[in-house]
């Protein structure tokens, strides 16, 4: 599957002159949950992510994060390869489908692939992946209420369900803020609460982020 990332990789990169932007955030969070559950043993995670994407719609990129798992020393960072295509039908109406792989700095934990499909309809977003190595699958449904605030602050309704084939599935829900500031709101505070997915870390998802964001048109 690493030739399917590096055509879509190539597919950006080949693209008429590449127009588009350069896109990329760091930063730094109490807790780095991963679709319910932490990844860092309720410790705090420094992430990154770097992203190129073409006015066309095709875009390439890397996400990088410090992990820490139970029962696991060696493990201390996760490294992501991802690529997609991003199809603007509407103002209000995007699909977005990719592929990516994640990867860690040890053995202990093994890489694996994912392809995916991301529906947006103005504030509900609808998410599909499936793992290429077990045909497991996760799916997730957001909503953002800014508008009930005059899009002051932003608030999101998550819920994410584990469908995997050892698993009868398994669901949880969150809610997030967000408050966007800065000279040109580059700058992203986000505070999150919810239930988590495994057994021992039920009620301890409340964590927050402070996130640097930058942009610039190539």
């Amino acid at each position: 599957m690493k030739n399917i990332l590096l055509g879509l990789i190539m597919s950006v990169m080949m693209f008429p002159a590449v127009a588009g932007t350069i896109n990329g955030n760091v930063s730094y969070n109490s807790d780095y949950v991963w679709r319910g559950v932490t990844q860092t043993q309720g410790g705090t995670s420094v992430h990154g992510q770097f992203e190129i994407v073409s006015d066309a719609g095709f875009y390439t990129g890397l996400y990088g994060a410090q992990v820490e798992f139970a029962d696991d020393d060696k493990t201390s960072k996760e490294l992501d390869y991802y690529a997609g295509f991003d199809l603007q039908v509407s103002d209000n109406v995007s699909l977005d489908t990719g592929y990516i792989r994640y990867t860690y700095d040890a053995s202990v934990i093994e890489s694996f692939e994912e392809i995916y499909a991301i529906l947006n309809i103005g504030g509900l977003q609808i998410a599909g992946y499936q793992n290429l190595d077990d045909n497991d699958n996760y799916a997730e449904i957001q909503y953002s209420f800014g508008w009930l605030f005059d899009n002051a602050f932003d608030l999101t309704l998550i819920h994410g369900l584990h469908d995997e084939k050892n698993d009868a599935g398994r669901n949880f829900t969150m809610v997030r803020f967000n408050k966007l500031f800065g000279s040109q709101d580059q700058f992203n505070f986000g505070v999150t609460f919810g239930e988590d997915v495994f057994e021992g870390q039920t009620a301890d998802s409340v964590f927050a982020s402070l996130t640097y964001n930058f942009s610039r048109n190539i």
